[in-house]
């Protein structure tokens, strides 16, 4: 929509409708957009102008009430001037729009640094972009026309053929015509001819097609027969159209990009939660062996224990009375050994249940979020867009996608989700603090021993149990990343129920006293949500 073709006619339309109209003043809505008002006692126009080098563009739109608040004003100098005269540059996408008093705005559509300038005898007084650069400086000139241009060589491609022809030629048309003409079939006089009567025709357009990709084309379809989207007899509106379909589209792609990424990332992690709690009823067979041992050992309880003896070799009832070695705790009776078999099975037991509770939720919140997901992609509007961000945010809030900036800035503590399971971080040593009161009694504690770090809660639910062994070292891991001892290979991690840890009268912020604990020796990692 910023070729060369397009803003000769554009150009043209600019003259007929502005040239007398005067500058009331200009804004920028939005980054790289800049919007001028002119106009008279009858009527204001909005000269709209795109800085962004995806999607440069000038064209005039209705007039809209501008915003009042958080804007920044440009060229004060043109206030109340008249628009004397427009012209484009005879090889270039360079617009010049003069007004009374020896003013000129420069319109430089194209490159990667579009940009207006105000400029007054010869020299840029002000710009729309950059202006510490550009202040003071000689404007851009247009590129002079080469000698060689409009002759075609034997030696050239066709795509440097058509541009050794016209360097004004549109580029992105360029492949289209190669393709629908035939061009790498033909003569290079044959090219010339071709491509010269696609020149006369977009200088002499019946319509104004945008194709289906999106693109501004004024070939006809005999010279480049694509279907097309929309079809105009003006190319303001032409113009007009691919702006707001191609800034939207943007804007969109903006808008979908800053949630489709973190939806995957969840779906992920609850696939892999998913198939970790697969592994779950591998417990009951453990829970069973545990069992037996159980049984055998309180079958031989009057077996004594050796002072040396890690292992006891018992006939197998369970398997015709074969032998089979039992490890047990030579501090401990047989049926004190026997008791943390049961123990141990029951253990699992409750794992087993506890897990295929996990299961079932991780399996629900993978349904919901699958379909979230679906009805994202099929969005084609940014009004479609804030509907459904609407209509699912407490969705994705409560499914661990989104966090709730304004809460967790006032939260004294980080909140994350670790397997389906909430984790509570501490940030700092009163932070430490409210996280362990706050805490319910039944929840996990992790600390690393012996060093300064932030107090780390599994958020339990009020049962009693723990979580699975691999989210305890997952947790307990995140915990040592999150201490003084991050940089050591091993770090030992205090684990134990919030209700046996408690905190000294008068003691610092973030001490506590643990009453009972296990520990386990586990590699920091930080936690990559």
């Amino acid at each position: 929509m910023n070729n060369y073709y397009v803003l000769y006619h554009l150009s043209k339309k600019l003259i007929a409708t502005c040239i007398g109209l005067s500058f009331k003043f200009s804004i920028s809505p939005h980054k790289n957009v800049w919007e001028a008002y002119i106009g008279d006692e009858n009527k204001t126009y909005r000269l709209v102008f795109s800085a962004n080098s995806s999607e440069t563009a000038l064209f005039l739109d209705h007039f809209r009430e501008p915003r009042t608040v958080n804007i920044t004003t440009f060229f004060n100098k043109l206030k109340n001037r008249n628009i004397t005269d427009i012209e484009l540059a005879g090889n270039d996408r360079l617009i010049t729009i003069t007004f009374s008093g020896g003013y000129t705005l420069l319109f430089q559509v194209f490159g990667n640094k579009p940009n207006v300038f105000l400029v007054r005898d010869n020299l840029i007084i002000e710009s729309f972009k950059s202006p510490d650069e550009v202040t003071g400086t000689i404007p851009p000139k247009p590129r002079p026309e080469s000698k060689e241009q409009n002759t075609w060589k034997l030696s050239l491609s066709p795509k440097d053929q058509i541009l050794n022809i016209d360097p004004k030629f549109p580029r992105h048309l360029i492949p289209k015509i190669i393709e629908f003409q035939g061009l790498d079939k033909r003569e290079p006089w044959e090219i010339q001819r071709i491509i010269q009567l696609a020149v006369d025709a977009m200088l002499k357009p019946l319509h104004y097609r945008v194709l289906h990709d999106g693109n501004l084309c004024l070939l006809p379809e005999d010279i480049l027969p694509e279907d097309n989207l929309e079809v105009f007899d003006e190319i303001n509106a032409a113009v007009r159209f691919v702006y707001y379909k191609t800034s939207g589209e943007r804007r969109l792609s903006a808008k979908i990009q800053s949630i489709k990424p973190k939806i995957e990332s969840r779906i992920q992690k609850l696939v892999s939660a998913k198939n970790q709690l697969k592994q779950a009823d591998k417990g009951l067979e453990r829970a069973e062996v545990y069992e037996q041992y159980g049984h055998i050992l309180m079958a031989h309880a009057h077996v004594p224990i050796s002072g040396d003896k890690t292992v006891l070799e018992l006939p197998d009832f369970y398997n015709e009375n074969k032998s089979i070695k039992i490890p047990v705790d030579n501090r401990l009776s047989i049926a004190e050994n026997a008791q943390k078999f049961y123990e141990k099975s029951s253990k699992s037991l409750r794992n087993v249940e506890e897990s295929r509770k996990r299961m079932e939720e991780t399996e629900n919140h993978l349904n919901e979020l699958n379909e979230i997901y679906h009805t994202l992609v099929s969005i084609n509007k940014v009004y479609e867009f804030n509907n459904w961000l609407k209509e699912n945010k407490s969705k994705l809030l409560g499914l661990g996608v989104l966090s709730d900036k304004k809460n967790d800035q006032k939260a004294p503590y980080r909140k994350i989700q670790l397997d389906g399971y909430e984790v509570w971080l501490g940030r700092n040593a009163k932070s430490n603090d409210k996280l362990t009161t706050d805490a319910h009694k039944e929840d996990v504690w992790m600390h690393a021993r012996g060093v300064s770090g932030s107090h780390l809660v599994i958020r339990m639910n009020n049962q009693k149990n723990l979580p699975p062994k691999s989210v305890l070292l997952k947790a307990a891991s995140l915990a040592a990343w999150n201490s003084k001892a991050r940089g050591a290979g091993l770090v030992p991690v205090i684990i134990t129920k919030r209700k046996y840890v408690t905190k000294p009268k008068g003691a610092p912020p973030g001490t506590v006293r643990v009453q009972q604990e296990k520990v386990e020796m586990v590699e920091p990692v930080k936690y990559q949500g």
